[in-house]
Order: structure tokens, then C-alpha cells, then sequence
């Protein structure tokens, strides 16, 4: 809800008095990582002592002697080509922060937020947002508003933001920290600067901040009876036809500009589902069609960055100036393949969840195996010139891919990530996925040396069979 409630949340700051609740946030903060702020303290060196850091912090609090730090500016490429500013806090800051976050979420989980709202909360995410797209999707409603706000975190108007934290917060103490938090300035190239609007990105407690300041926006959608999903400041609107979009644009575009805000026309459109198709949190989906038996369907895959993202990171595990073990390989390529494999099951998932609600799917999950063969076919190649300066005498060319082949590195411990999308879908096992891809190699290869006879090509000369006989790739 976005309404004043009558029995607000209060004492909050005689929790961050306790050193067993601040050395809970510190424990959260070390896992998180990061670096440090503008001390350039380091979780390392923090670490070193970090019963008498937090024994020390609690005094601080129970003396009521705080006082943030201005944050640490740096930056960070966006896929746009441009810079997203970050804001380092100190780590004392961050504790603190993480003690405010631990205290107030599971009120605003519980009293306040939207089940629609997903982004930046504990066991909400990406799951969720597909399975809310998809379910609108099959009912009918494929006129999409696909808005993005104008630079949100950096311009949300701090009076606006404390209003709407006195509506849910009892505890001045706290609304006071937030202030000073909003208030504190950053530092970037020796030179303090002052903040006059937003929450600092790279601060741990802005994720809940922004929630709680589009919470208005999400209810005030509910209010007018709008299907939507959104995913931090990123929103998809969904109705049934043009008119009713348009309706839900104008309104959405209303409420975001009484909260002191901008939508980004750039990066915002009407899409109809029936032909037209619209990205969100990575994935692309296409519109509806048929197929030859006139059934309809659409399908969802992940959007081309995401391949090419995953073959950066590849790339970068497997730099060709280090020398290690095929265990020490596997252990640096295997992560990244689960991590964003698992990430595009995620449209399986939700499609499962929605068959359990009694939704029947026309979502096609079968549309991107390519794409995860050829994420695979790179991984091989890469491991193969990793792993030749450790095995010297396995030549170049035909043996080095005869004998580091598909089912080699399968059974060393690679994991495939055709095999293992489909593996978690439909049980594909490793000995299925070896002697289907051998097999389709084979047909493949082929078809490669037929297509060179027709066009009078030899493919294997004389010179070539004498370098396969000098490798023993010839047999």
C-alpha cells in the first residue's frame, strides 16, 4: 500500500546500539565484497580486527556520535557505451546502512511493497517478473507501455523521498541517519562535491530506498486497475487493447512526474505482441505466430548481448598467459556456464509455475540451442589453446581436435550448456547429449566435404593427409 499507516515501524535505533546486530550487518557486508571508501579501508584489513571494528562502531551508536561519510565516486561501463557513477561508502557506513536494511525490509516485505514490484528484494527477482509477463502475455493482454525512467536513481528529490518515508518510519532517530546518508556528499579526484538529489548507487542501502519510492508509483497503478510488472525503474504496462495502453501510459507517465521524475522517451514504447517484439531483464521476446498446424506460439530467448557477454567472460577465464591444469580451467569456466545457464532457465521456470496456477503455455523453450552450441563450440576451442602449453606433445589442428573432442572434455568435467539447459528441462543426460552432438558433427563435416566436390575442391590432398600422418590424426 502507499498509505499513511496508523502503526508505523519504531525503534529501529536501539537495534543498531546492539554489536550482535551490527556484527550480523558486518557479516552481510564481507560476503557482499566490494572495495572500500574513501579511507580505502579494505574488507581485508577490516577483517583483521573486526570484533574490536564493531565493538567499536556500537559505542559510536549507543554515544549517538555518528555521522556519515562522503561517499567514494568511480564509475562503471554501461552496455550503452557510456558511465554509470558509482558511490563507495566507508565500510563502518555500509554496516550501518545494512543494519537500517535488515531492521525495516521485512516490515516493507510484509506491510507495504507490491507482489508486482521484483527488483532488489529477498526472494523476488527475475523469476517472478517472467512469470508475470508470461501469464499477461497468454491472457490476452499484448498492448505493452515499456518505460524507463530518466536517470532515476541520480534524481530521486530527497524531500519527496523522506515524505515518503515518514508515511512507514516512527523512529526520527533513523529518518534523521537516512538524511544525513542522502545528504553526505562524495568525494571524486580529491574534491568534495555535494549531492543534491538521488541515492548513491553502490550505497547498501539504495535498493530499498528506490523500492519504497516507486512503491507509490506500483499502487497508484493498482488503483486504476493496470496489469504491470516492474523490475527496480524499469516498468512494462500491459493491457488488452491500444486504447487501454495508451490510458496506462498517460497515467504512469502522471505519477512518475508528481513524484519530481522523468520518463526517458528514448528508451520507451507502445509494443503490440501481435507483431512487434520487446526486450526486458535480458531476454527478447518475439510475438505471436504459427505454425504449420495453425497453432499459435511465441518464444522467448535471451537478448544477443547476453551470448556475447557470456563469451567475454569465457574469454577472460581463459586468458592464454596463464598455465594451469585442465582442473584449474574447469574450475574457471564451469561457474560462469551454470551461473548464465541457469539465468535463462529462469523463462522455464516461470512457465512451470504457471502451469501450476492451471495457465497453459504457448511459450516456445526450444529456440536458442544454436546459440548455446556455438557458446560451447567457443569454450572448447579456448580450452584447447589453454591447455596445449600443458600438454606440448598434443600437436595443432586434426589431432588436437580429435583427441580433446566432445565426449574428452565431457567426461574430464566441462559442462556443456546446451546439455545442461536441457538436462534441467527434460532430464537430456551427458550420454545423450556426447553421441547426439558426435553424431551431428560427423553429418556436419560431411556435408562440408560434399559441398567442396561439387564445387571441385579437394579437401584432403596430399599435403594435408602427410600432416595428418605426421600427427597421427590419419587413420
Amino acid at each position: 500500500m502507499n498509505q499513511e499507516l496508523k502503526h508505523k515501524i519504531h525503534s529501529i535505533y536501539g537495534q543498531l546500539m546492539q554489536e550482535k546486530k551490527l556484527m550480523q550487518a558486518w557479516s552481510k557486508v564481507k560476503a557482499n565484497k566490494g572495495a572500500g571508501g574513501i579511507d580505502n579501508i579494505t574488507i581485508e584489513e577490516y577483517s583483521k580486527n573486526e570484533n574490536e571494528n564493531t565493538l567499536a562502531l556500537a559505542k559510536v551508536m549507543q554515544d549517538r556520535e555518528y555521522k556519515p561519510t562522503a561517499v567514494k565516486r568511480v564509475y562503471i561501463p554501461k552496455k550503452n557505451g557510456g558511465k554509470r557513477p558509482l558511490g563507495i561508502p566507508v565500510l563502518n557506513d555500509r554496516i550501518v546502512q545494512q543494519a537500517v536494511k535488515n531492521a525495516i525490509e521485512p516490515f516493507f516485505e510484509k506491510e507495504v511493497f507490491h507482489k508486482w514490484s521484483c527488483g532488489y528484494r529477498p526472494d523476488v527477482g527475475v523469476e517472478r517478473v517472467l512469470q508475470n509477463i508470461l501469464w499477461n502475455l497468454e491472457i490476452g493482454y499484448n498492448y505493452i507501455y515499456d518505460c524507463d525512467i530518466k536517470g532515476f536513481f541520480d534524481n530521486i528529490p530527497h524531500k519527496n523521498l523522506m515524505k515518503i518515508l515518514n508515511k512507514y518510519i516512527a523512529d526520527g532517530s533513523i529518518l534523521d541517519i537516512i538524511w544525513q546518508w542522502l545528504k553526505a556528499g562524495y568525494m571524486e579526484e580529491g574534491k568534495y562535491y555535494d549531492t543534491i538529489s538521488g541515492t548513491p548507487q553502490g550505497g547498501v542501502i539504495s535498493p530499498i530506498l528506490a523500492n519504497i519510492y516507486l512503491n507509490e508509483l506500483d499502487w497508484e497503478l493498482e488503483k486504476e486497475g493496470i496489469h504491470f510488472v516492474r523490475y527496480c525503474d524499469d516498468f512494462l504496462l500491459f493491457a488488452k487493447t491500444e486504447e487501454d495502453i495508451t490510458r496506462a501510459g498517460e497515467i504512469a507517465k502522471r505519477v512518475i512526474e508528481s513524484l519530481g521524475l522523468e520518463v526517458a522517451m528514448n528508451k520507451t514504447k507502445y509494443v503490440d505482441f501481435n507483431k512487434d517484439n520487446f526486450k526486458f531483464i535480458g531476454f527478447e521476446f518475439h510475438h505471436w505466430r504459427e505454425n504449420k498446424q495453425g497453432k499459435k506460439y511465441f518464444f522467448v530467448k535471451p537478448e544477443e548481448k547476453s551470448f556475447k557477454d557470456f563469451k567475454r567472460k569465457i574469454k577472460q577465464a581463459t586468458m592464454k598467459t596463464l598455465t594451469l591444469n585442465k582442473e584449474e580451467w574447469l574450475n574457471r569456466v564451469n561457474p560462469i556456464i551454470r551461473g548464465k545457464t541457469n539465468y535463462y532457465l529462469n523463462v522455464y521456470k516461470a512457465v512451470e509455475l504457471n502451469k501450476g496456477y492451471g495457465q497453459e503455455s504457448h511459450c516456445n523453450l526450444n529456440c536458442f540451442s544454436r546459440d548455446l552450441h556455438s557458446i560451447d563450440m567457443f569454450v572448447r576451442r579456448r580450452l584447447r589453446i589453454c591447455m596445449q602449453q600443458k600438454h606440448p606433445n598434443v600437436k595443432k589442428a586434426w589431432r588436437l581436435n580429435k583427441e580433446w573432442n566432445i565426449e574428452y572434455f565431457c567426461k574430464i568435467g566441462l559442462i556443456p550448456s546446451n546439455w545442461w539447459y536441457y538436462n534441467k528441462m527434460y532430464n537430456y543426460t551427458m550420454e545423450q547429449y556426447i553421441e547426439r552432438q558426435t553424431e551431428k558433427n560427423k553429418k556436419k563435416n560431411k556435408k562440408y566435404i560434399e559441398s567442396l566436390k561439387q564445387r571441385g575442391i579437394k579437401y584432403y590432398t596430399e599435403y594435408k593427409i602427410n600432416k595428418m600422418k605426421e600427427v597421427g590424426a590419419w587413420i
